[in-house]
Parts: C-alpha cells; structure tokens; sequence
C-alpha cells in the first residue's frame, strides 16, 4: 500500500496532491487557498518525522516511493534569528513580579525588537521609538546593568528599591529634568555620598541623569 507525506503528488494523477490537514487528495491551489494552522513545510517535515517512526517500530506493508514528487520537500527549513547573551538571559526573567519581569513580556511580543544586540544604546533606541513610558526604558537599563554584573542588586541597593526610588522621582532627574525617553541616562544617587557616611534610606536618595550626577560628584547636598 502506498503512503503519502503531506504534498506528495498522487501517482497517475498529475496535479493532485495529498493534504495531510484534510486527510485528502486536492489540487495544488488548495494549499494557498485553504488556511490550515502552521505551514506546509512543518506539515511535510512532521509526516517525515512521523514515517520514520512508523517503519522502525512497525511491520506494516505500507511504502513509499523513493523519489515521490513532493510540493515542499525542496523548501528550505527556516532559520532561526541570531539572538545575543542578553536577549536569550531577558526572555528567561518573564515570571518575575517586578518592571523587568513586564519588559521581558514585552519584548517576547515585539517583532521588531533587536534580538542580536547587546548594545544598550541600540536596545534604548528602540522602546524610545516605540513610545515605549520611562518606566520601561528604565526597566531595560536596570535589566542592563543586573544582566553584566549577574547579580540581583547593584551598588546595595535592591532593585525594589531602585524602581520605588524613581517612581516617586517620576522617572525624571531632579536636577535638569530630563527623562529616560527624552534620551537621559538615570541613575539613583546618595544625596549624602556613602563614603561620608550617607545612608541607603529613600530620603537620601534622588535620580540624576548621568550628566548632572557626574558633574555633583561626591559633593553632599
């Protein structure tokens, strides 16, 4: 008896094909014309898969010619997109209950989203064109910075504390007002540095860009 993968055209009856969807033989517009869930190829490559397992555990009389005409055994598998270290650790953090957790989500959905770059002004770029709030890009530069030091807190202070500490500063430096979607980089600062004894607690605490905080220095406020 002979055995059809999805595609094969039908011996004797040229322009006929077996659809594995249907569980039928149909012309070759049927499979443009027809939504079926997933592709043709993966349909072929499963009764592929699925034949070699029948012959190895099975002693059924069924064949299948070599050779057989088949509309998507030449089609290509498709490539898998390239994606860096920090893509591939950022898609891992979807189940936390925290900004970076949503990012994560967010990023899974978008199609667009640089998955080979690493680089943080690239990655930026694209939530800012997205219209993406400063409480995403922050996510993202705080998501960054935990990604390169693998480590959960930064500078001892935990990332709770961080997130609590710009959203009561409205993402937005407390000295030049500049936004993250605007182009700032933020940062959380002691007010009173902690080597002249300043303390981790919220009201020594501020968000400064990068600039502003590099200009303040160690000074105290």
């Amino acid at each position: 008896m002979r055995h059809y993968f999805h595609g094969d055209e039908v011996e004797g009856q040229a322009g006929h094909y077996y659809c594995a969807y249907c569980d039928w033989f149909v012309n070759e517009k049927h499979f443009s014309e027809v939504s079926h869930s997933g592709t043709d190829k993966e349909r072929y490559d499963r009764s592929v898969k699925a034949w070699k397992v029948r012959k190895k555990n099975s002693q059924d009389n069924l064949q299948r010619p070599n050779g057989a005409h088949n509309l998507f055994s030449s089609i290509p598998k498709p490539k898998k997109p390239k994606t860096s270290p920090f893509y591939r650790w950022l898609v891992k953090q979807q189940d936390r209950d925290d900004p970076i957790g949503d990012l994560s989500k967010d990023v899974r959905r978008d199609n667009g989203f640089p998955l080979e770059s690493s680089s943080l002004e690239i990655l930026r770029n694209r939530l800012i064109g997205k219209s993406a709030c400063d409480e995403a890009i922050q996510a993202l530069e705080e998501a960054h910075k935990e990604f390169k030091s693998n480590k959960t807190t930064r500078s001892g202070l935990s990332l709770a504390l961080r997130f609590d500490v710009f959203r009561r500063d409205d993402f937005r430096c407390q000295i030049c007002g500049i936004t993250a979607s605007e182009g700032g980089r933020l940062e959380v600062d002691h007010k009173v540095p902690v080597a002249k004894g300043g303390s981790d607690e919220m009201s020594n605490l501020w968000i400064l860009c990068f600039n502003c905080n590099r200009g303040k220095g160690t000074k105290s406020l």
